[in-house]
């Protein structure tokens, strides 16, 4: 057995390194609640921008606006998955949770995405308040989900159709590193971390940190099924 497993990961080094990380956060887990989302993050960063790059994609905005994409779909799972495991009707909760998964608590995508900005020179945090108002009013509209962005920080999809090409791929990734749903915004929020600090060409902490809201708030409010 020892030496099939040496021989599957000499077939798939990539495979082997995530097994490992995989491993190592179990284990962290039992010190830090959050070590399993931090770990995840890192993985899930890494397999968001390998996939870009097979694609021909290498522009900093279309790494930011897939992950603010998955991060803030993943919002909408979570609010769900708590409606459904309280018996509460979603339109009775789904809106007050979005807004605290959003921006309204410690670990919020804003917090998170506007700690990176910050750390990396941003003096002019974007908030959220409009950009949330324009997603509501656009819902049912040609303008909901494009971003609102100068054509040279635009990316090369719009956050909608990286959703529906990387939820399926990396939902068994989240699932995996994070069994509770609640910490899925956090996770992915925490991969927008790394893209706004080590990507590469990276942009001015600002226009990253507009991207990834411009990307995340409109897709916690698309109807979609990816089940």
């Amino acid at each position: 057995m020892a030496l099939l497993k040496k021989l599957l990961a000499l077939r798939d080094p990539r495979r082997a390194v995530r097994e490992s990380l995989h491993r190592q956060a179990i284990e962290r887990a039992r010190l830090d609640p959050m070590q399993n989302a931090k770990a995840g993050s890192r993985e899930l960063a890494g397999m968001v921008a390998e996939q870009l790059q097979a694609r021909g994609d290498n522009r900093p905005a279309s790494l930011l606006s897939a992950l603010g994409a998955l991060a803030g779909f993943a919002c909408q799972v979570s609010a769900r998955n708590n409606a459904f495991a309280h018996g509460m009707p979603q339109r009775d909760s789904l809106s007050e949770d979005l807004g605290l998964l959003l921006f309204g608590m410690e670990f919020s995508v804003w917090s998170l995405v506007a700690g990176a900005a910050r750390h990396n020179g941003c003096t002019q945090l974007v908030e959220p308040a409009e950009i949330w108002a324009h997603v509501g009013k656009s819902i049912g509209t040609p303008e909901f989900g494009v971003p609102r962005l100068p054509p040279e920080h635009a990316a090369g999809e719009l956050p909608a159709e990286y959703l529906q090409l990387f939820w399926p791929m990396v939902k068994p990734v989240i699932a995996r590193y994070c069994s509770n749903p609640a910490h899925w915004p956090v996770m992915c929020a925490l991969a927008l971390q790394q893209a706004i600090e080590l990507g590469p060409g990276k942009l001015e902490a600002g226009m990253a940190m507009r991207v990834a809201l411009e990307s995340a708030l409109p897709m916690a409010r698309i109807h979609a099924d990816f089940s």
